[in-house]
């Protein structure tokens, strides 16, 4: 009597056992779900709804550092920079060596002009032997030094990242804009060349390279650059600039 008692009690917690880890389960693929919906809303631009399926995720999950990772890029996209914060700090507590983190919260902390906490962030994703892609750290770290005047640093910063991606056309024109304004007119246009050979269609690179070659009074080159870059972006920010420059006296008369 007492074994059969004893072997019911244990098929009892199997069952009890088994059934709480088949709901976990569910709560786990439920979760999951709702995490892949909400990217998938989020990379087609519906941004708050969206973040909602990701907070829905969240409560089911809440463990998930990928999830806290994807909702501090969410909260930066909205502009919501403390809650941005919050997640990424939260993800990187739950798994330590999480670069992608460092680096997007250096960007945060770039937005907010909080120039060493966004060193110190983009130093650890670019420390990390796990991160993929530490070329964008290191630009990261050259466009933070260049906000903050450290010229020296941010060229330094831009060649290691070129070290590891030569073919990094955004660090390029990143470099470009420092010669410029450390006087170095011939390195900046070579800069903005070796950007555009990489990517030909980079639009506001053969915009920064003809108001360069306006300022030097290269006029056929200037109007070169300045009508290409409208040609390929004529919504951009910098479009309304560069029609300025053509429409410059000095630009009339260059030759077509």
């Amino acid at each position: 009597m007492i074994k059969q008692i004893y072997t019911i009690s244990c098929i009892i917690l199997f069952l009890v056992v088994t059934g709480c880890a088949g709901t976990k389960v569910d709560i786990k693929k439920k979760a999951q779900a709702l995490h892949e919906i909400g990217n998938s809303l989020i990379s087609n631009g519906q941004l708050r709804p969206g973040l909602e399926k990701l907070l829905e995720a969240e409560k089911l999950d809440p463990k998930n550092s990928e999830l806290h990772y994807e909702l501090g890029v969410a909260y930066r996209k909205s502009g919501k920079f403390v809650l941005s914060i919050k997640h990424f700090k939260k993800a990187v507590s739950l798994r330590p060596n999480f670069p992608e983190v460092w680096n997007d919260l250096g960007l945060v902390y770039g937005l907010q002009e909080k120039w060493d906490l966004a060193v110190n962030a983009f130093k650890k994703a670019a420390d990390d032997a796990t991160y993929r892609t530490p070329s964008n750290a290191y630009n990261n770290l050259g466009s933070i030094y260049f906000k903050k005047g450290d010229y020296q640093n941010a060229v330094k910063n831009y060649n290691k990242a070129l070290e590891l991606f030569p073919s990094f056309s955004l660090c390029y024109r990143n470099l470009g804009l420092v010669y410029e304004k450390t006087g170095k007119d011939d390195e900046a246009v070579k800069a903005y060349k070796q950007a555009i050979s990489f990517f030909p269609d980079y639009a506001v690179a053969h915009f920064y390279l003809g108001k360069l070659y306006h300022r030097l009074n290269k006029r056929a080159e200037a109007s070169k650059e300045l009508k290409k870059s409208v040609k390929l972006d004529p919504a951009a920010p910098f479009a309304d600039e560069a029609e300025r420059l053509l429409k410059d006296q000095t630009i009339k008369r260059m030759p077509n």
